[in-house]
C-alpha cells in the first residue's frame, strides 16, 4: 500500500501531464463529412492533442529516479502500465490499430428512437485502410464487403465498421454505416443555426473535447416523458435550444440558446455563478494547503509521516501551484438578446488554471495507478473455446 510520500512523488513525477496542440486538426467539414444530419448529440474528441504525449509521460513514470527507489511505487507504476498494454497490444494484434498513436480524432453522433436504443456512429480519422476491416472481420468470422475504394463487415448485432473512400473509419448502426459506403454519399449540409452548423461552429473553434446537445421534437417528448413534476430539469429541456459544452487547452467554454428572453436572462445568472465558483475553486485549494502545512507543523516529532510530509512542504506547494491557478483567468461572456444566445469563453494559461478538473487529471491518474489490477495474460495464454460440433467423447 502507497502512502503520502508515495502519492507526492507520484504527483511530481506526473507533473508532464498536459495537453498538447495539434495543428492538423479537423475543420468542422472533416469532422462532420459522414455525420448524423438528424443527430441529438454530437460528441468531439481530438485525440491527437490528448493521448500521444500523455501516454508517452505515463510509460516513462517507471524510469524516474524517485520512482525506482520505492521498490512499492515501481511495482504499482508497472502493473498499472501492463493494464494498459495488455488491451493496446491484443488490439493492435488483432485488428493492426494503436490507440496511443493510430488515432487522430473521433466525432460521435447520437440520435434517440421512441421507444428503443438510440441509434449511434462514430466517425474516426487516423492510420486506417482496407487491411484494417479485413482484420476486424477475420477476428469476427464475418464477410468484408467491398466496393471501390471502400470496405465494411456487418458485425452481426445490428452494428457494421467500414472504411471510407476517403480514408474515414466509421462504427455503428448497420444502415448508417452501409448507407456511408456508397459513391452517391454526400455531406450533408452544415447551415447556420441547423444542428449540425452549431456543432461546426464549435468543432472550427479547435477544442480538445467538445459537447453539443440539439434536441429534437422526439428526444424533447421521451426526456419530459420521464421527468413528472415541474422543476430546473424540465423547464430547461422545453425551453432549450441549444446547450454545448467545449474544453480547449488553455480553458472551456460554453454555449445556450434559449427560447425566451427571460429564459436567457436566468442562464445569464447562472453562467456567472458558474464562472464565480469556477475561480473560488482556483483559490480555496491554495488556502487549505497553506492552513494545513501551517497547522501541520504542531505536530512536528509526533511520527515519523509527519516528520516526512514537512520536509516535503517545498514540493507540496510547488504541485498545489501546479494544478491550481490564482482565479485571475480571462472570462468573455457575449449575450446577444437577439438570437438569445450566450457564448462563455474562460481563457488561462493552462486548462487548470481554468478548470479544477483539468488539476484533477493528474489525482485521477493516481487513483487508478493505485487500484489498478493485475494485467491481462498474452494472447497466446487466452484460453479458446472449442469450436462447436460434437461433443466431446467420453472415455
Amino acid at each position: 500500500m502507497i502512502g503520502i510520500i508515495e502519492v507526492i512523488t507520484l504527483l511530481m513525477g506526473l507533473a508532464g501531464f498536459s495537453i498538447g496542440t495539434n495543428p492538423k486538426a479537423p475543420t468542422a467539414a472533416q469532422a462532420l463529412e459522414y455525420a448524423v444530419a438528424d443527430a441529438d448529440i454530437v460528441a468531439h474528441l481530438d485525440a491527437t492533442s490528448l493521448i500521444p504525449g500523455n501516454y508517452k509521460v505515463l510509460t516513462q513514470l517507471q524510469n524516474q529516479p524517485q520512482i525506482k527507489a520505492s521498490p512499492e511505487l515501481a511495482k504499482t507504476v508497472r502493473k498499472a502500465l501492463a493494464e494498459i498494454d495488455g488491451p493496446r497490444g491484443l488490439l493492435k494484434s488483432t485488428t493492426g490499430i494503436d490507440v496511443t498513436t493510430d488515432v487522430s480524432d473521433a466525432t460521435a453522433f447520437v440520435r434517440f428512437v421512441p421507444k428503443q436504443e438510440p441509434v449511434m456512429m462514430v466517425a474516426v480519422h487516423g492510420r486506417f485502410s482496407t487491411v484494417t476491416i479485413d482484420k476486424i472481420g477475420k477476428l469476427m468470422a464475418k464477410q468484408v464487403v467491398r466496393t471501390g475504394q471502400t470496405a465494411w463487415v456487418d458485425m452481426g448485432n445490428g452494428s457494421a465498421v467500414g472504411y471510407t473512400k476517403t480514408g474515414v473509419l466509421l462504427a455503428g448502426s448497420v444502415a448508417l454505416v452501409q448507407e456511408r459506403m456508397s459513391d452517391a454519399w454526400k455531406a450533408p449540409g452544415l447551415a447556420t443555426g441547423t444542428s449540425l452548423g452549431n456543432a461546426a461552429d464549435v468543432i472550427n473553434s479547435k477544442p480538445v473535447f467538445a459537447f453539443v446537445l440539439t434536441m429534437s421534437p422526439t428526444a424533447r417528448a421521451e426526456a419530459l416523458a420521464k421527468i413528472r413534476t415541474q422543476n430546473l430539469a424540465s423547464d430547461l429541456i422545453k425551453r432549450h435550444k441549444l446547450a454545448a459544452f467545449v474544453v480547449y487547452r488553455d480553458g472551456v467554454g460554453w454555449s445556450w440558446i434559449d427560447s425566451t428572453k427571460p429564459g436567457l436572462e436566468a442562464m445569464a445568472q447562472m453562467s456567472d455563478g458558474l464562472v464565480e465558483l469556477l475561480r473560488a475553486a482556483q483559490i480555496a485549494p491554495r488556502g487549505f494547503a497553506k492552513l494545513a502545512m501551517g497547522a501541520l507543523e504542531s505536530y512536528r516529532g509526533t511520527s515519523k509521516q509527519v516528520d516526512e510530509v514537512l520536509k516535503r512542504k517545498a514540493d507540496i506547494q510547488k504541485i498545489v501551484e501546479m494544478y491550481t491557478g490564482d482565479g485571475q483567468f480571462k472570462a468573455q461572456v457575449d449575450k446577444d438578446p437577439n438570437k438569445l444566445k450566450l457564448s462563455v469563453r474562460l481563457t488561462g494559461k493552462s486548462l487548470s488554471e481554468v478548470l479544477p478538473f483539468g488539476g484533477l487529471v493528474p489525482f485521477g491518474a493516481i487513483g487508478w495507478l493505485t487500484t489498478a489490477k493485475e494485467p491481462p495474460p498474452p494472447p497466446s495464454q487466452i484460453a479458446v473455446p472449442p469450436p462447436a460440433g460434437k461433443p466431446p467423447t467420453k472415455k
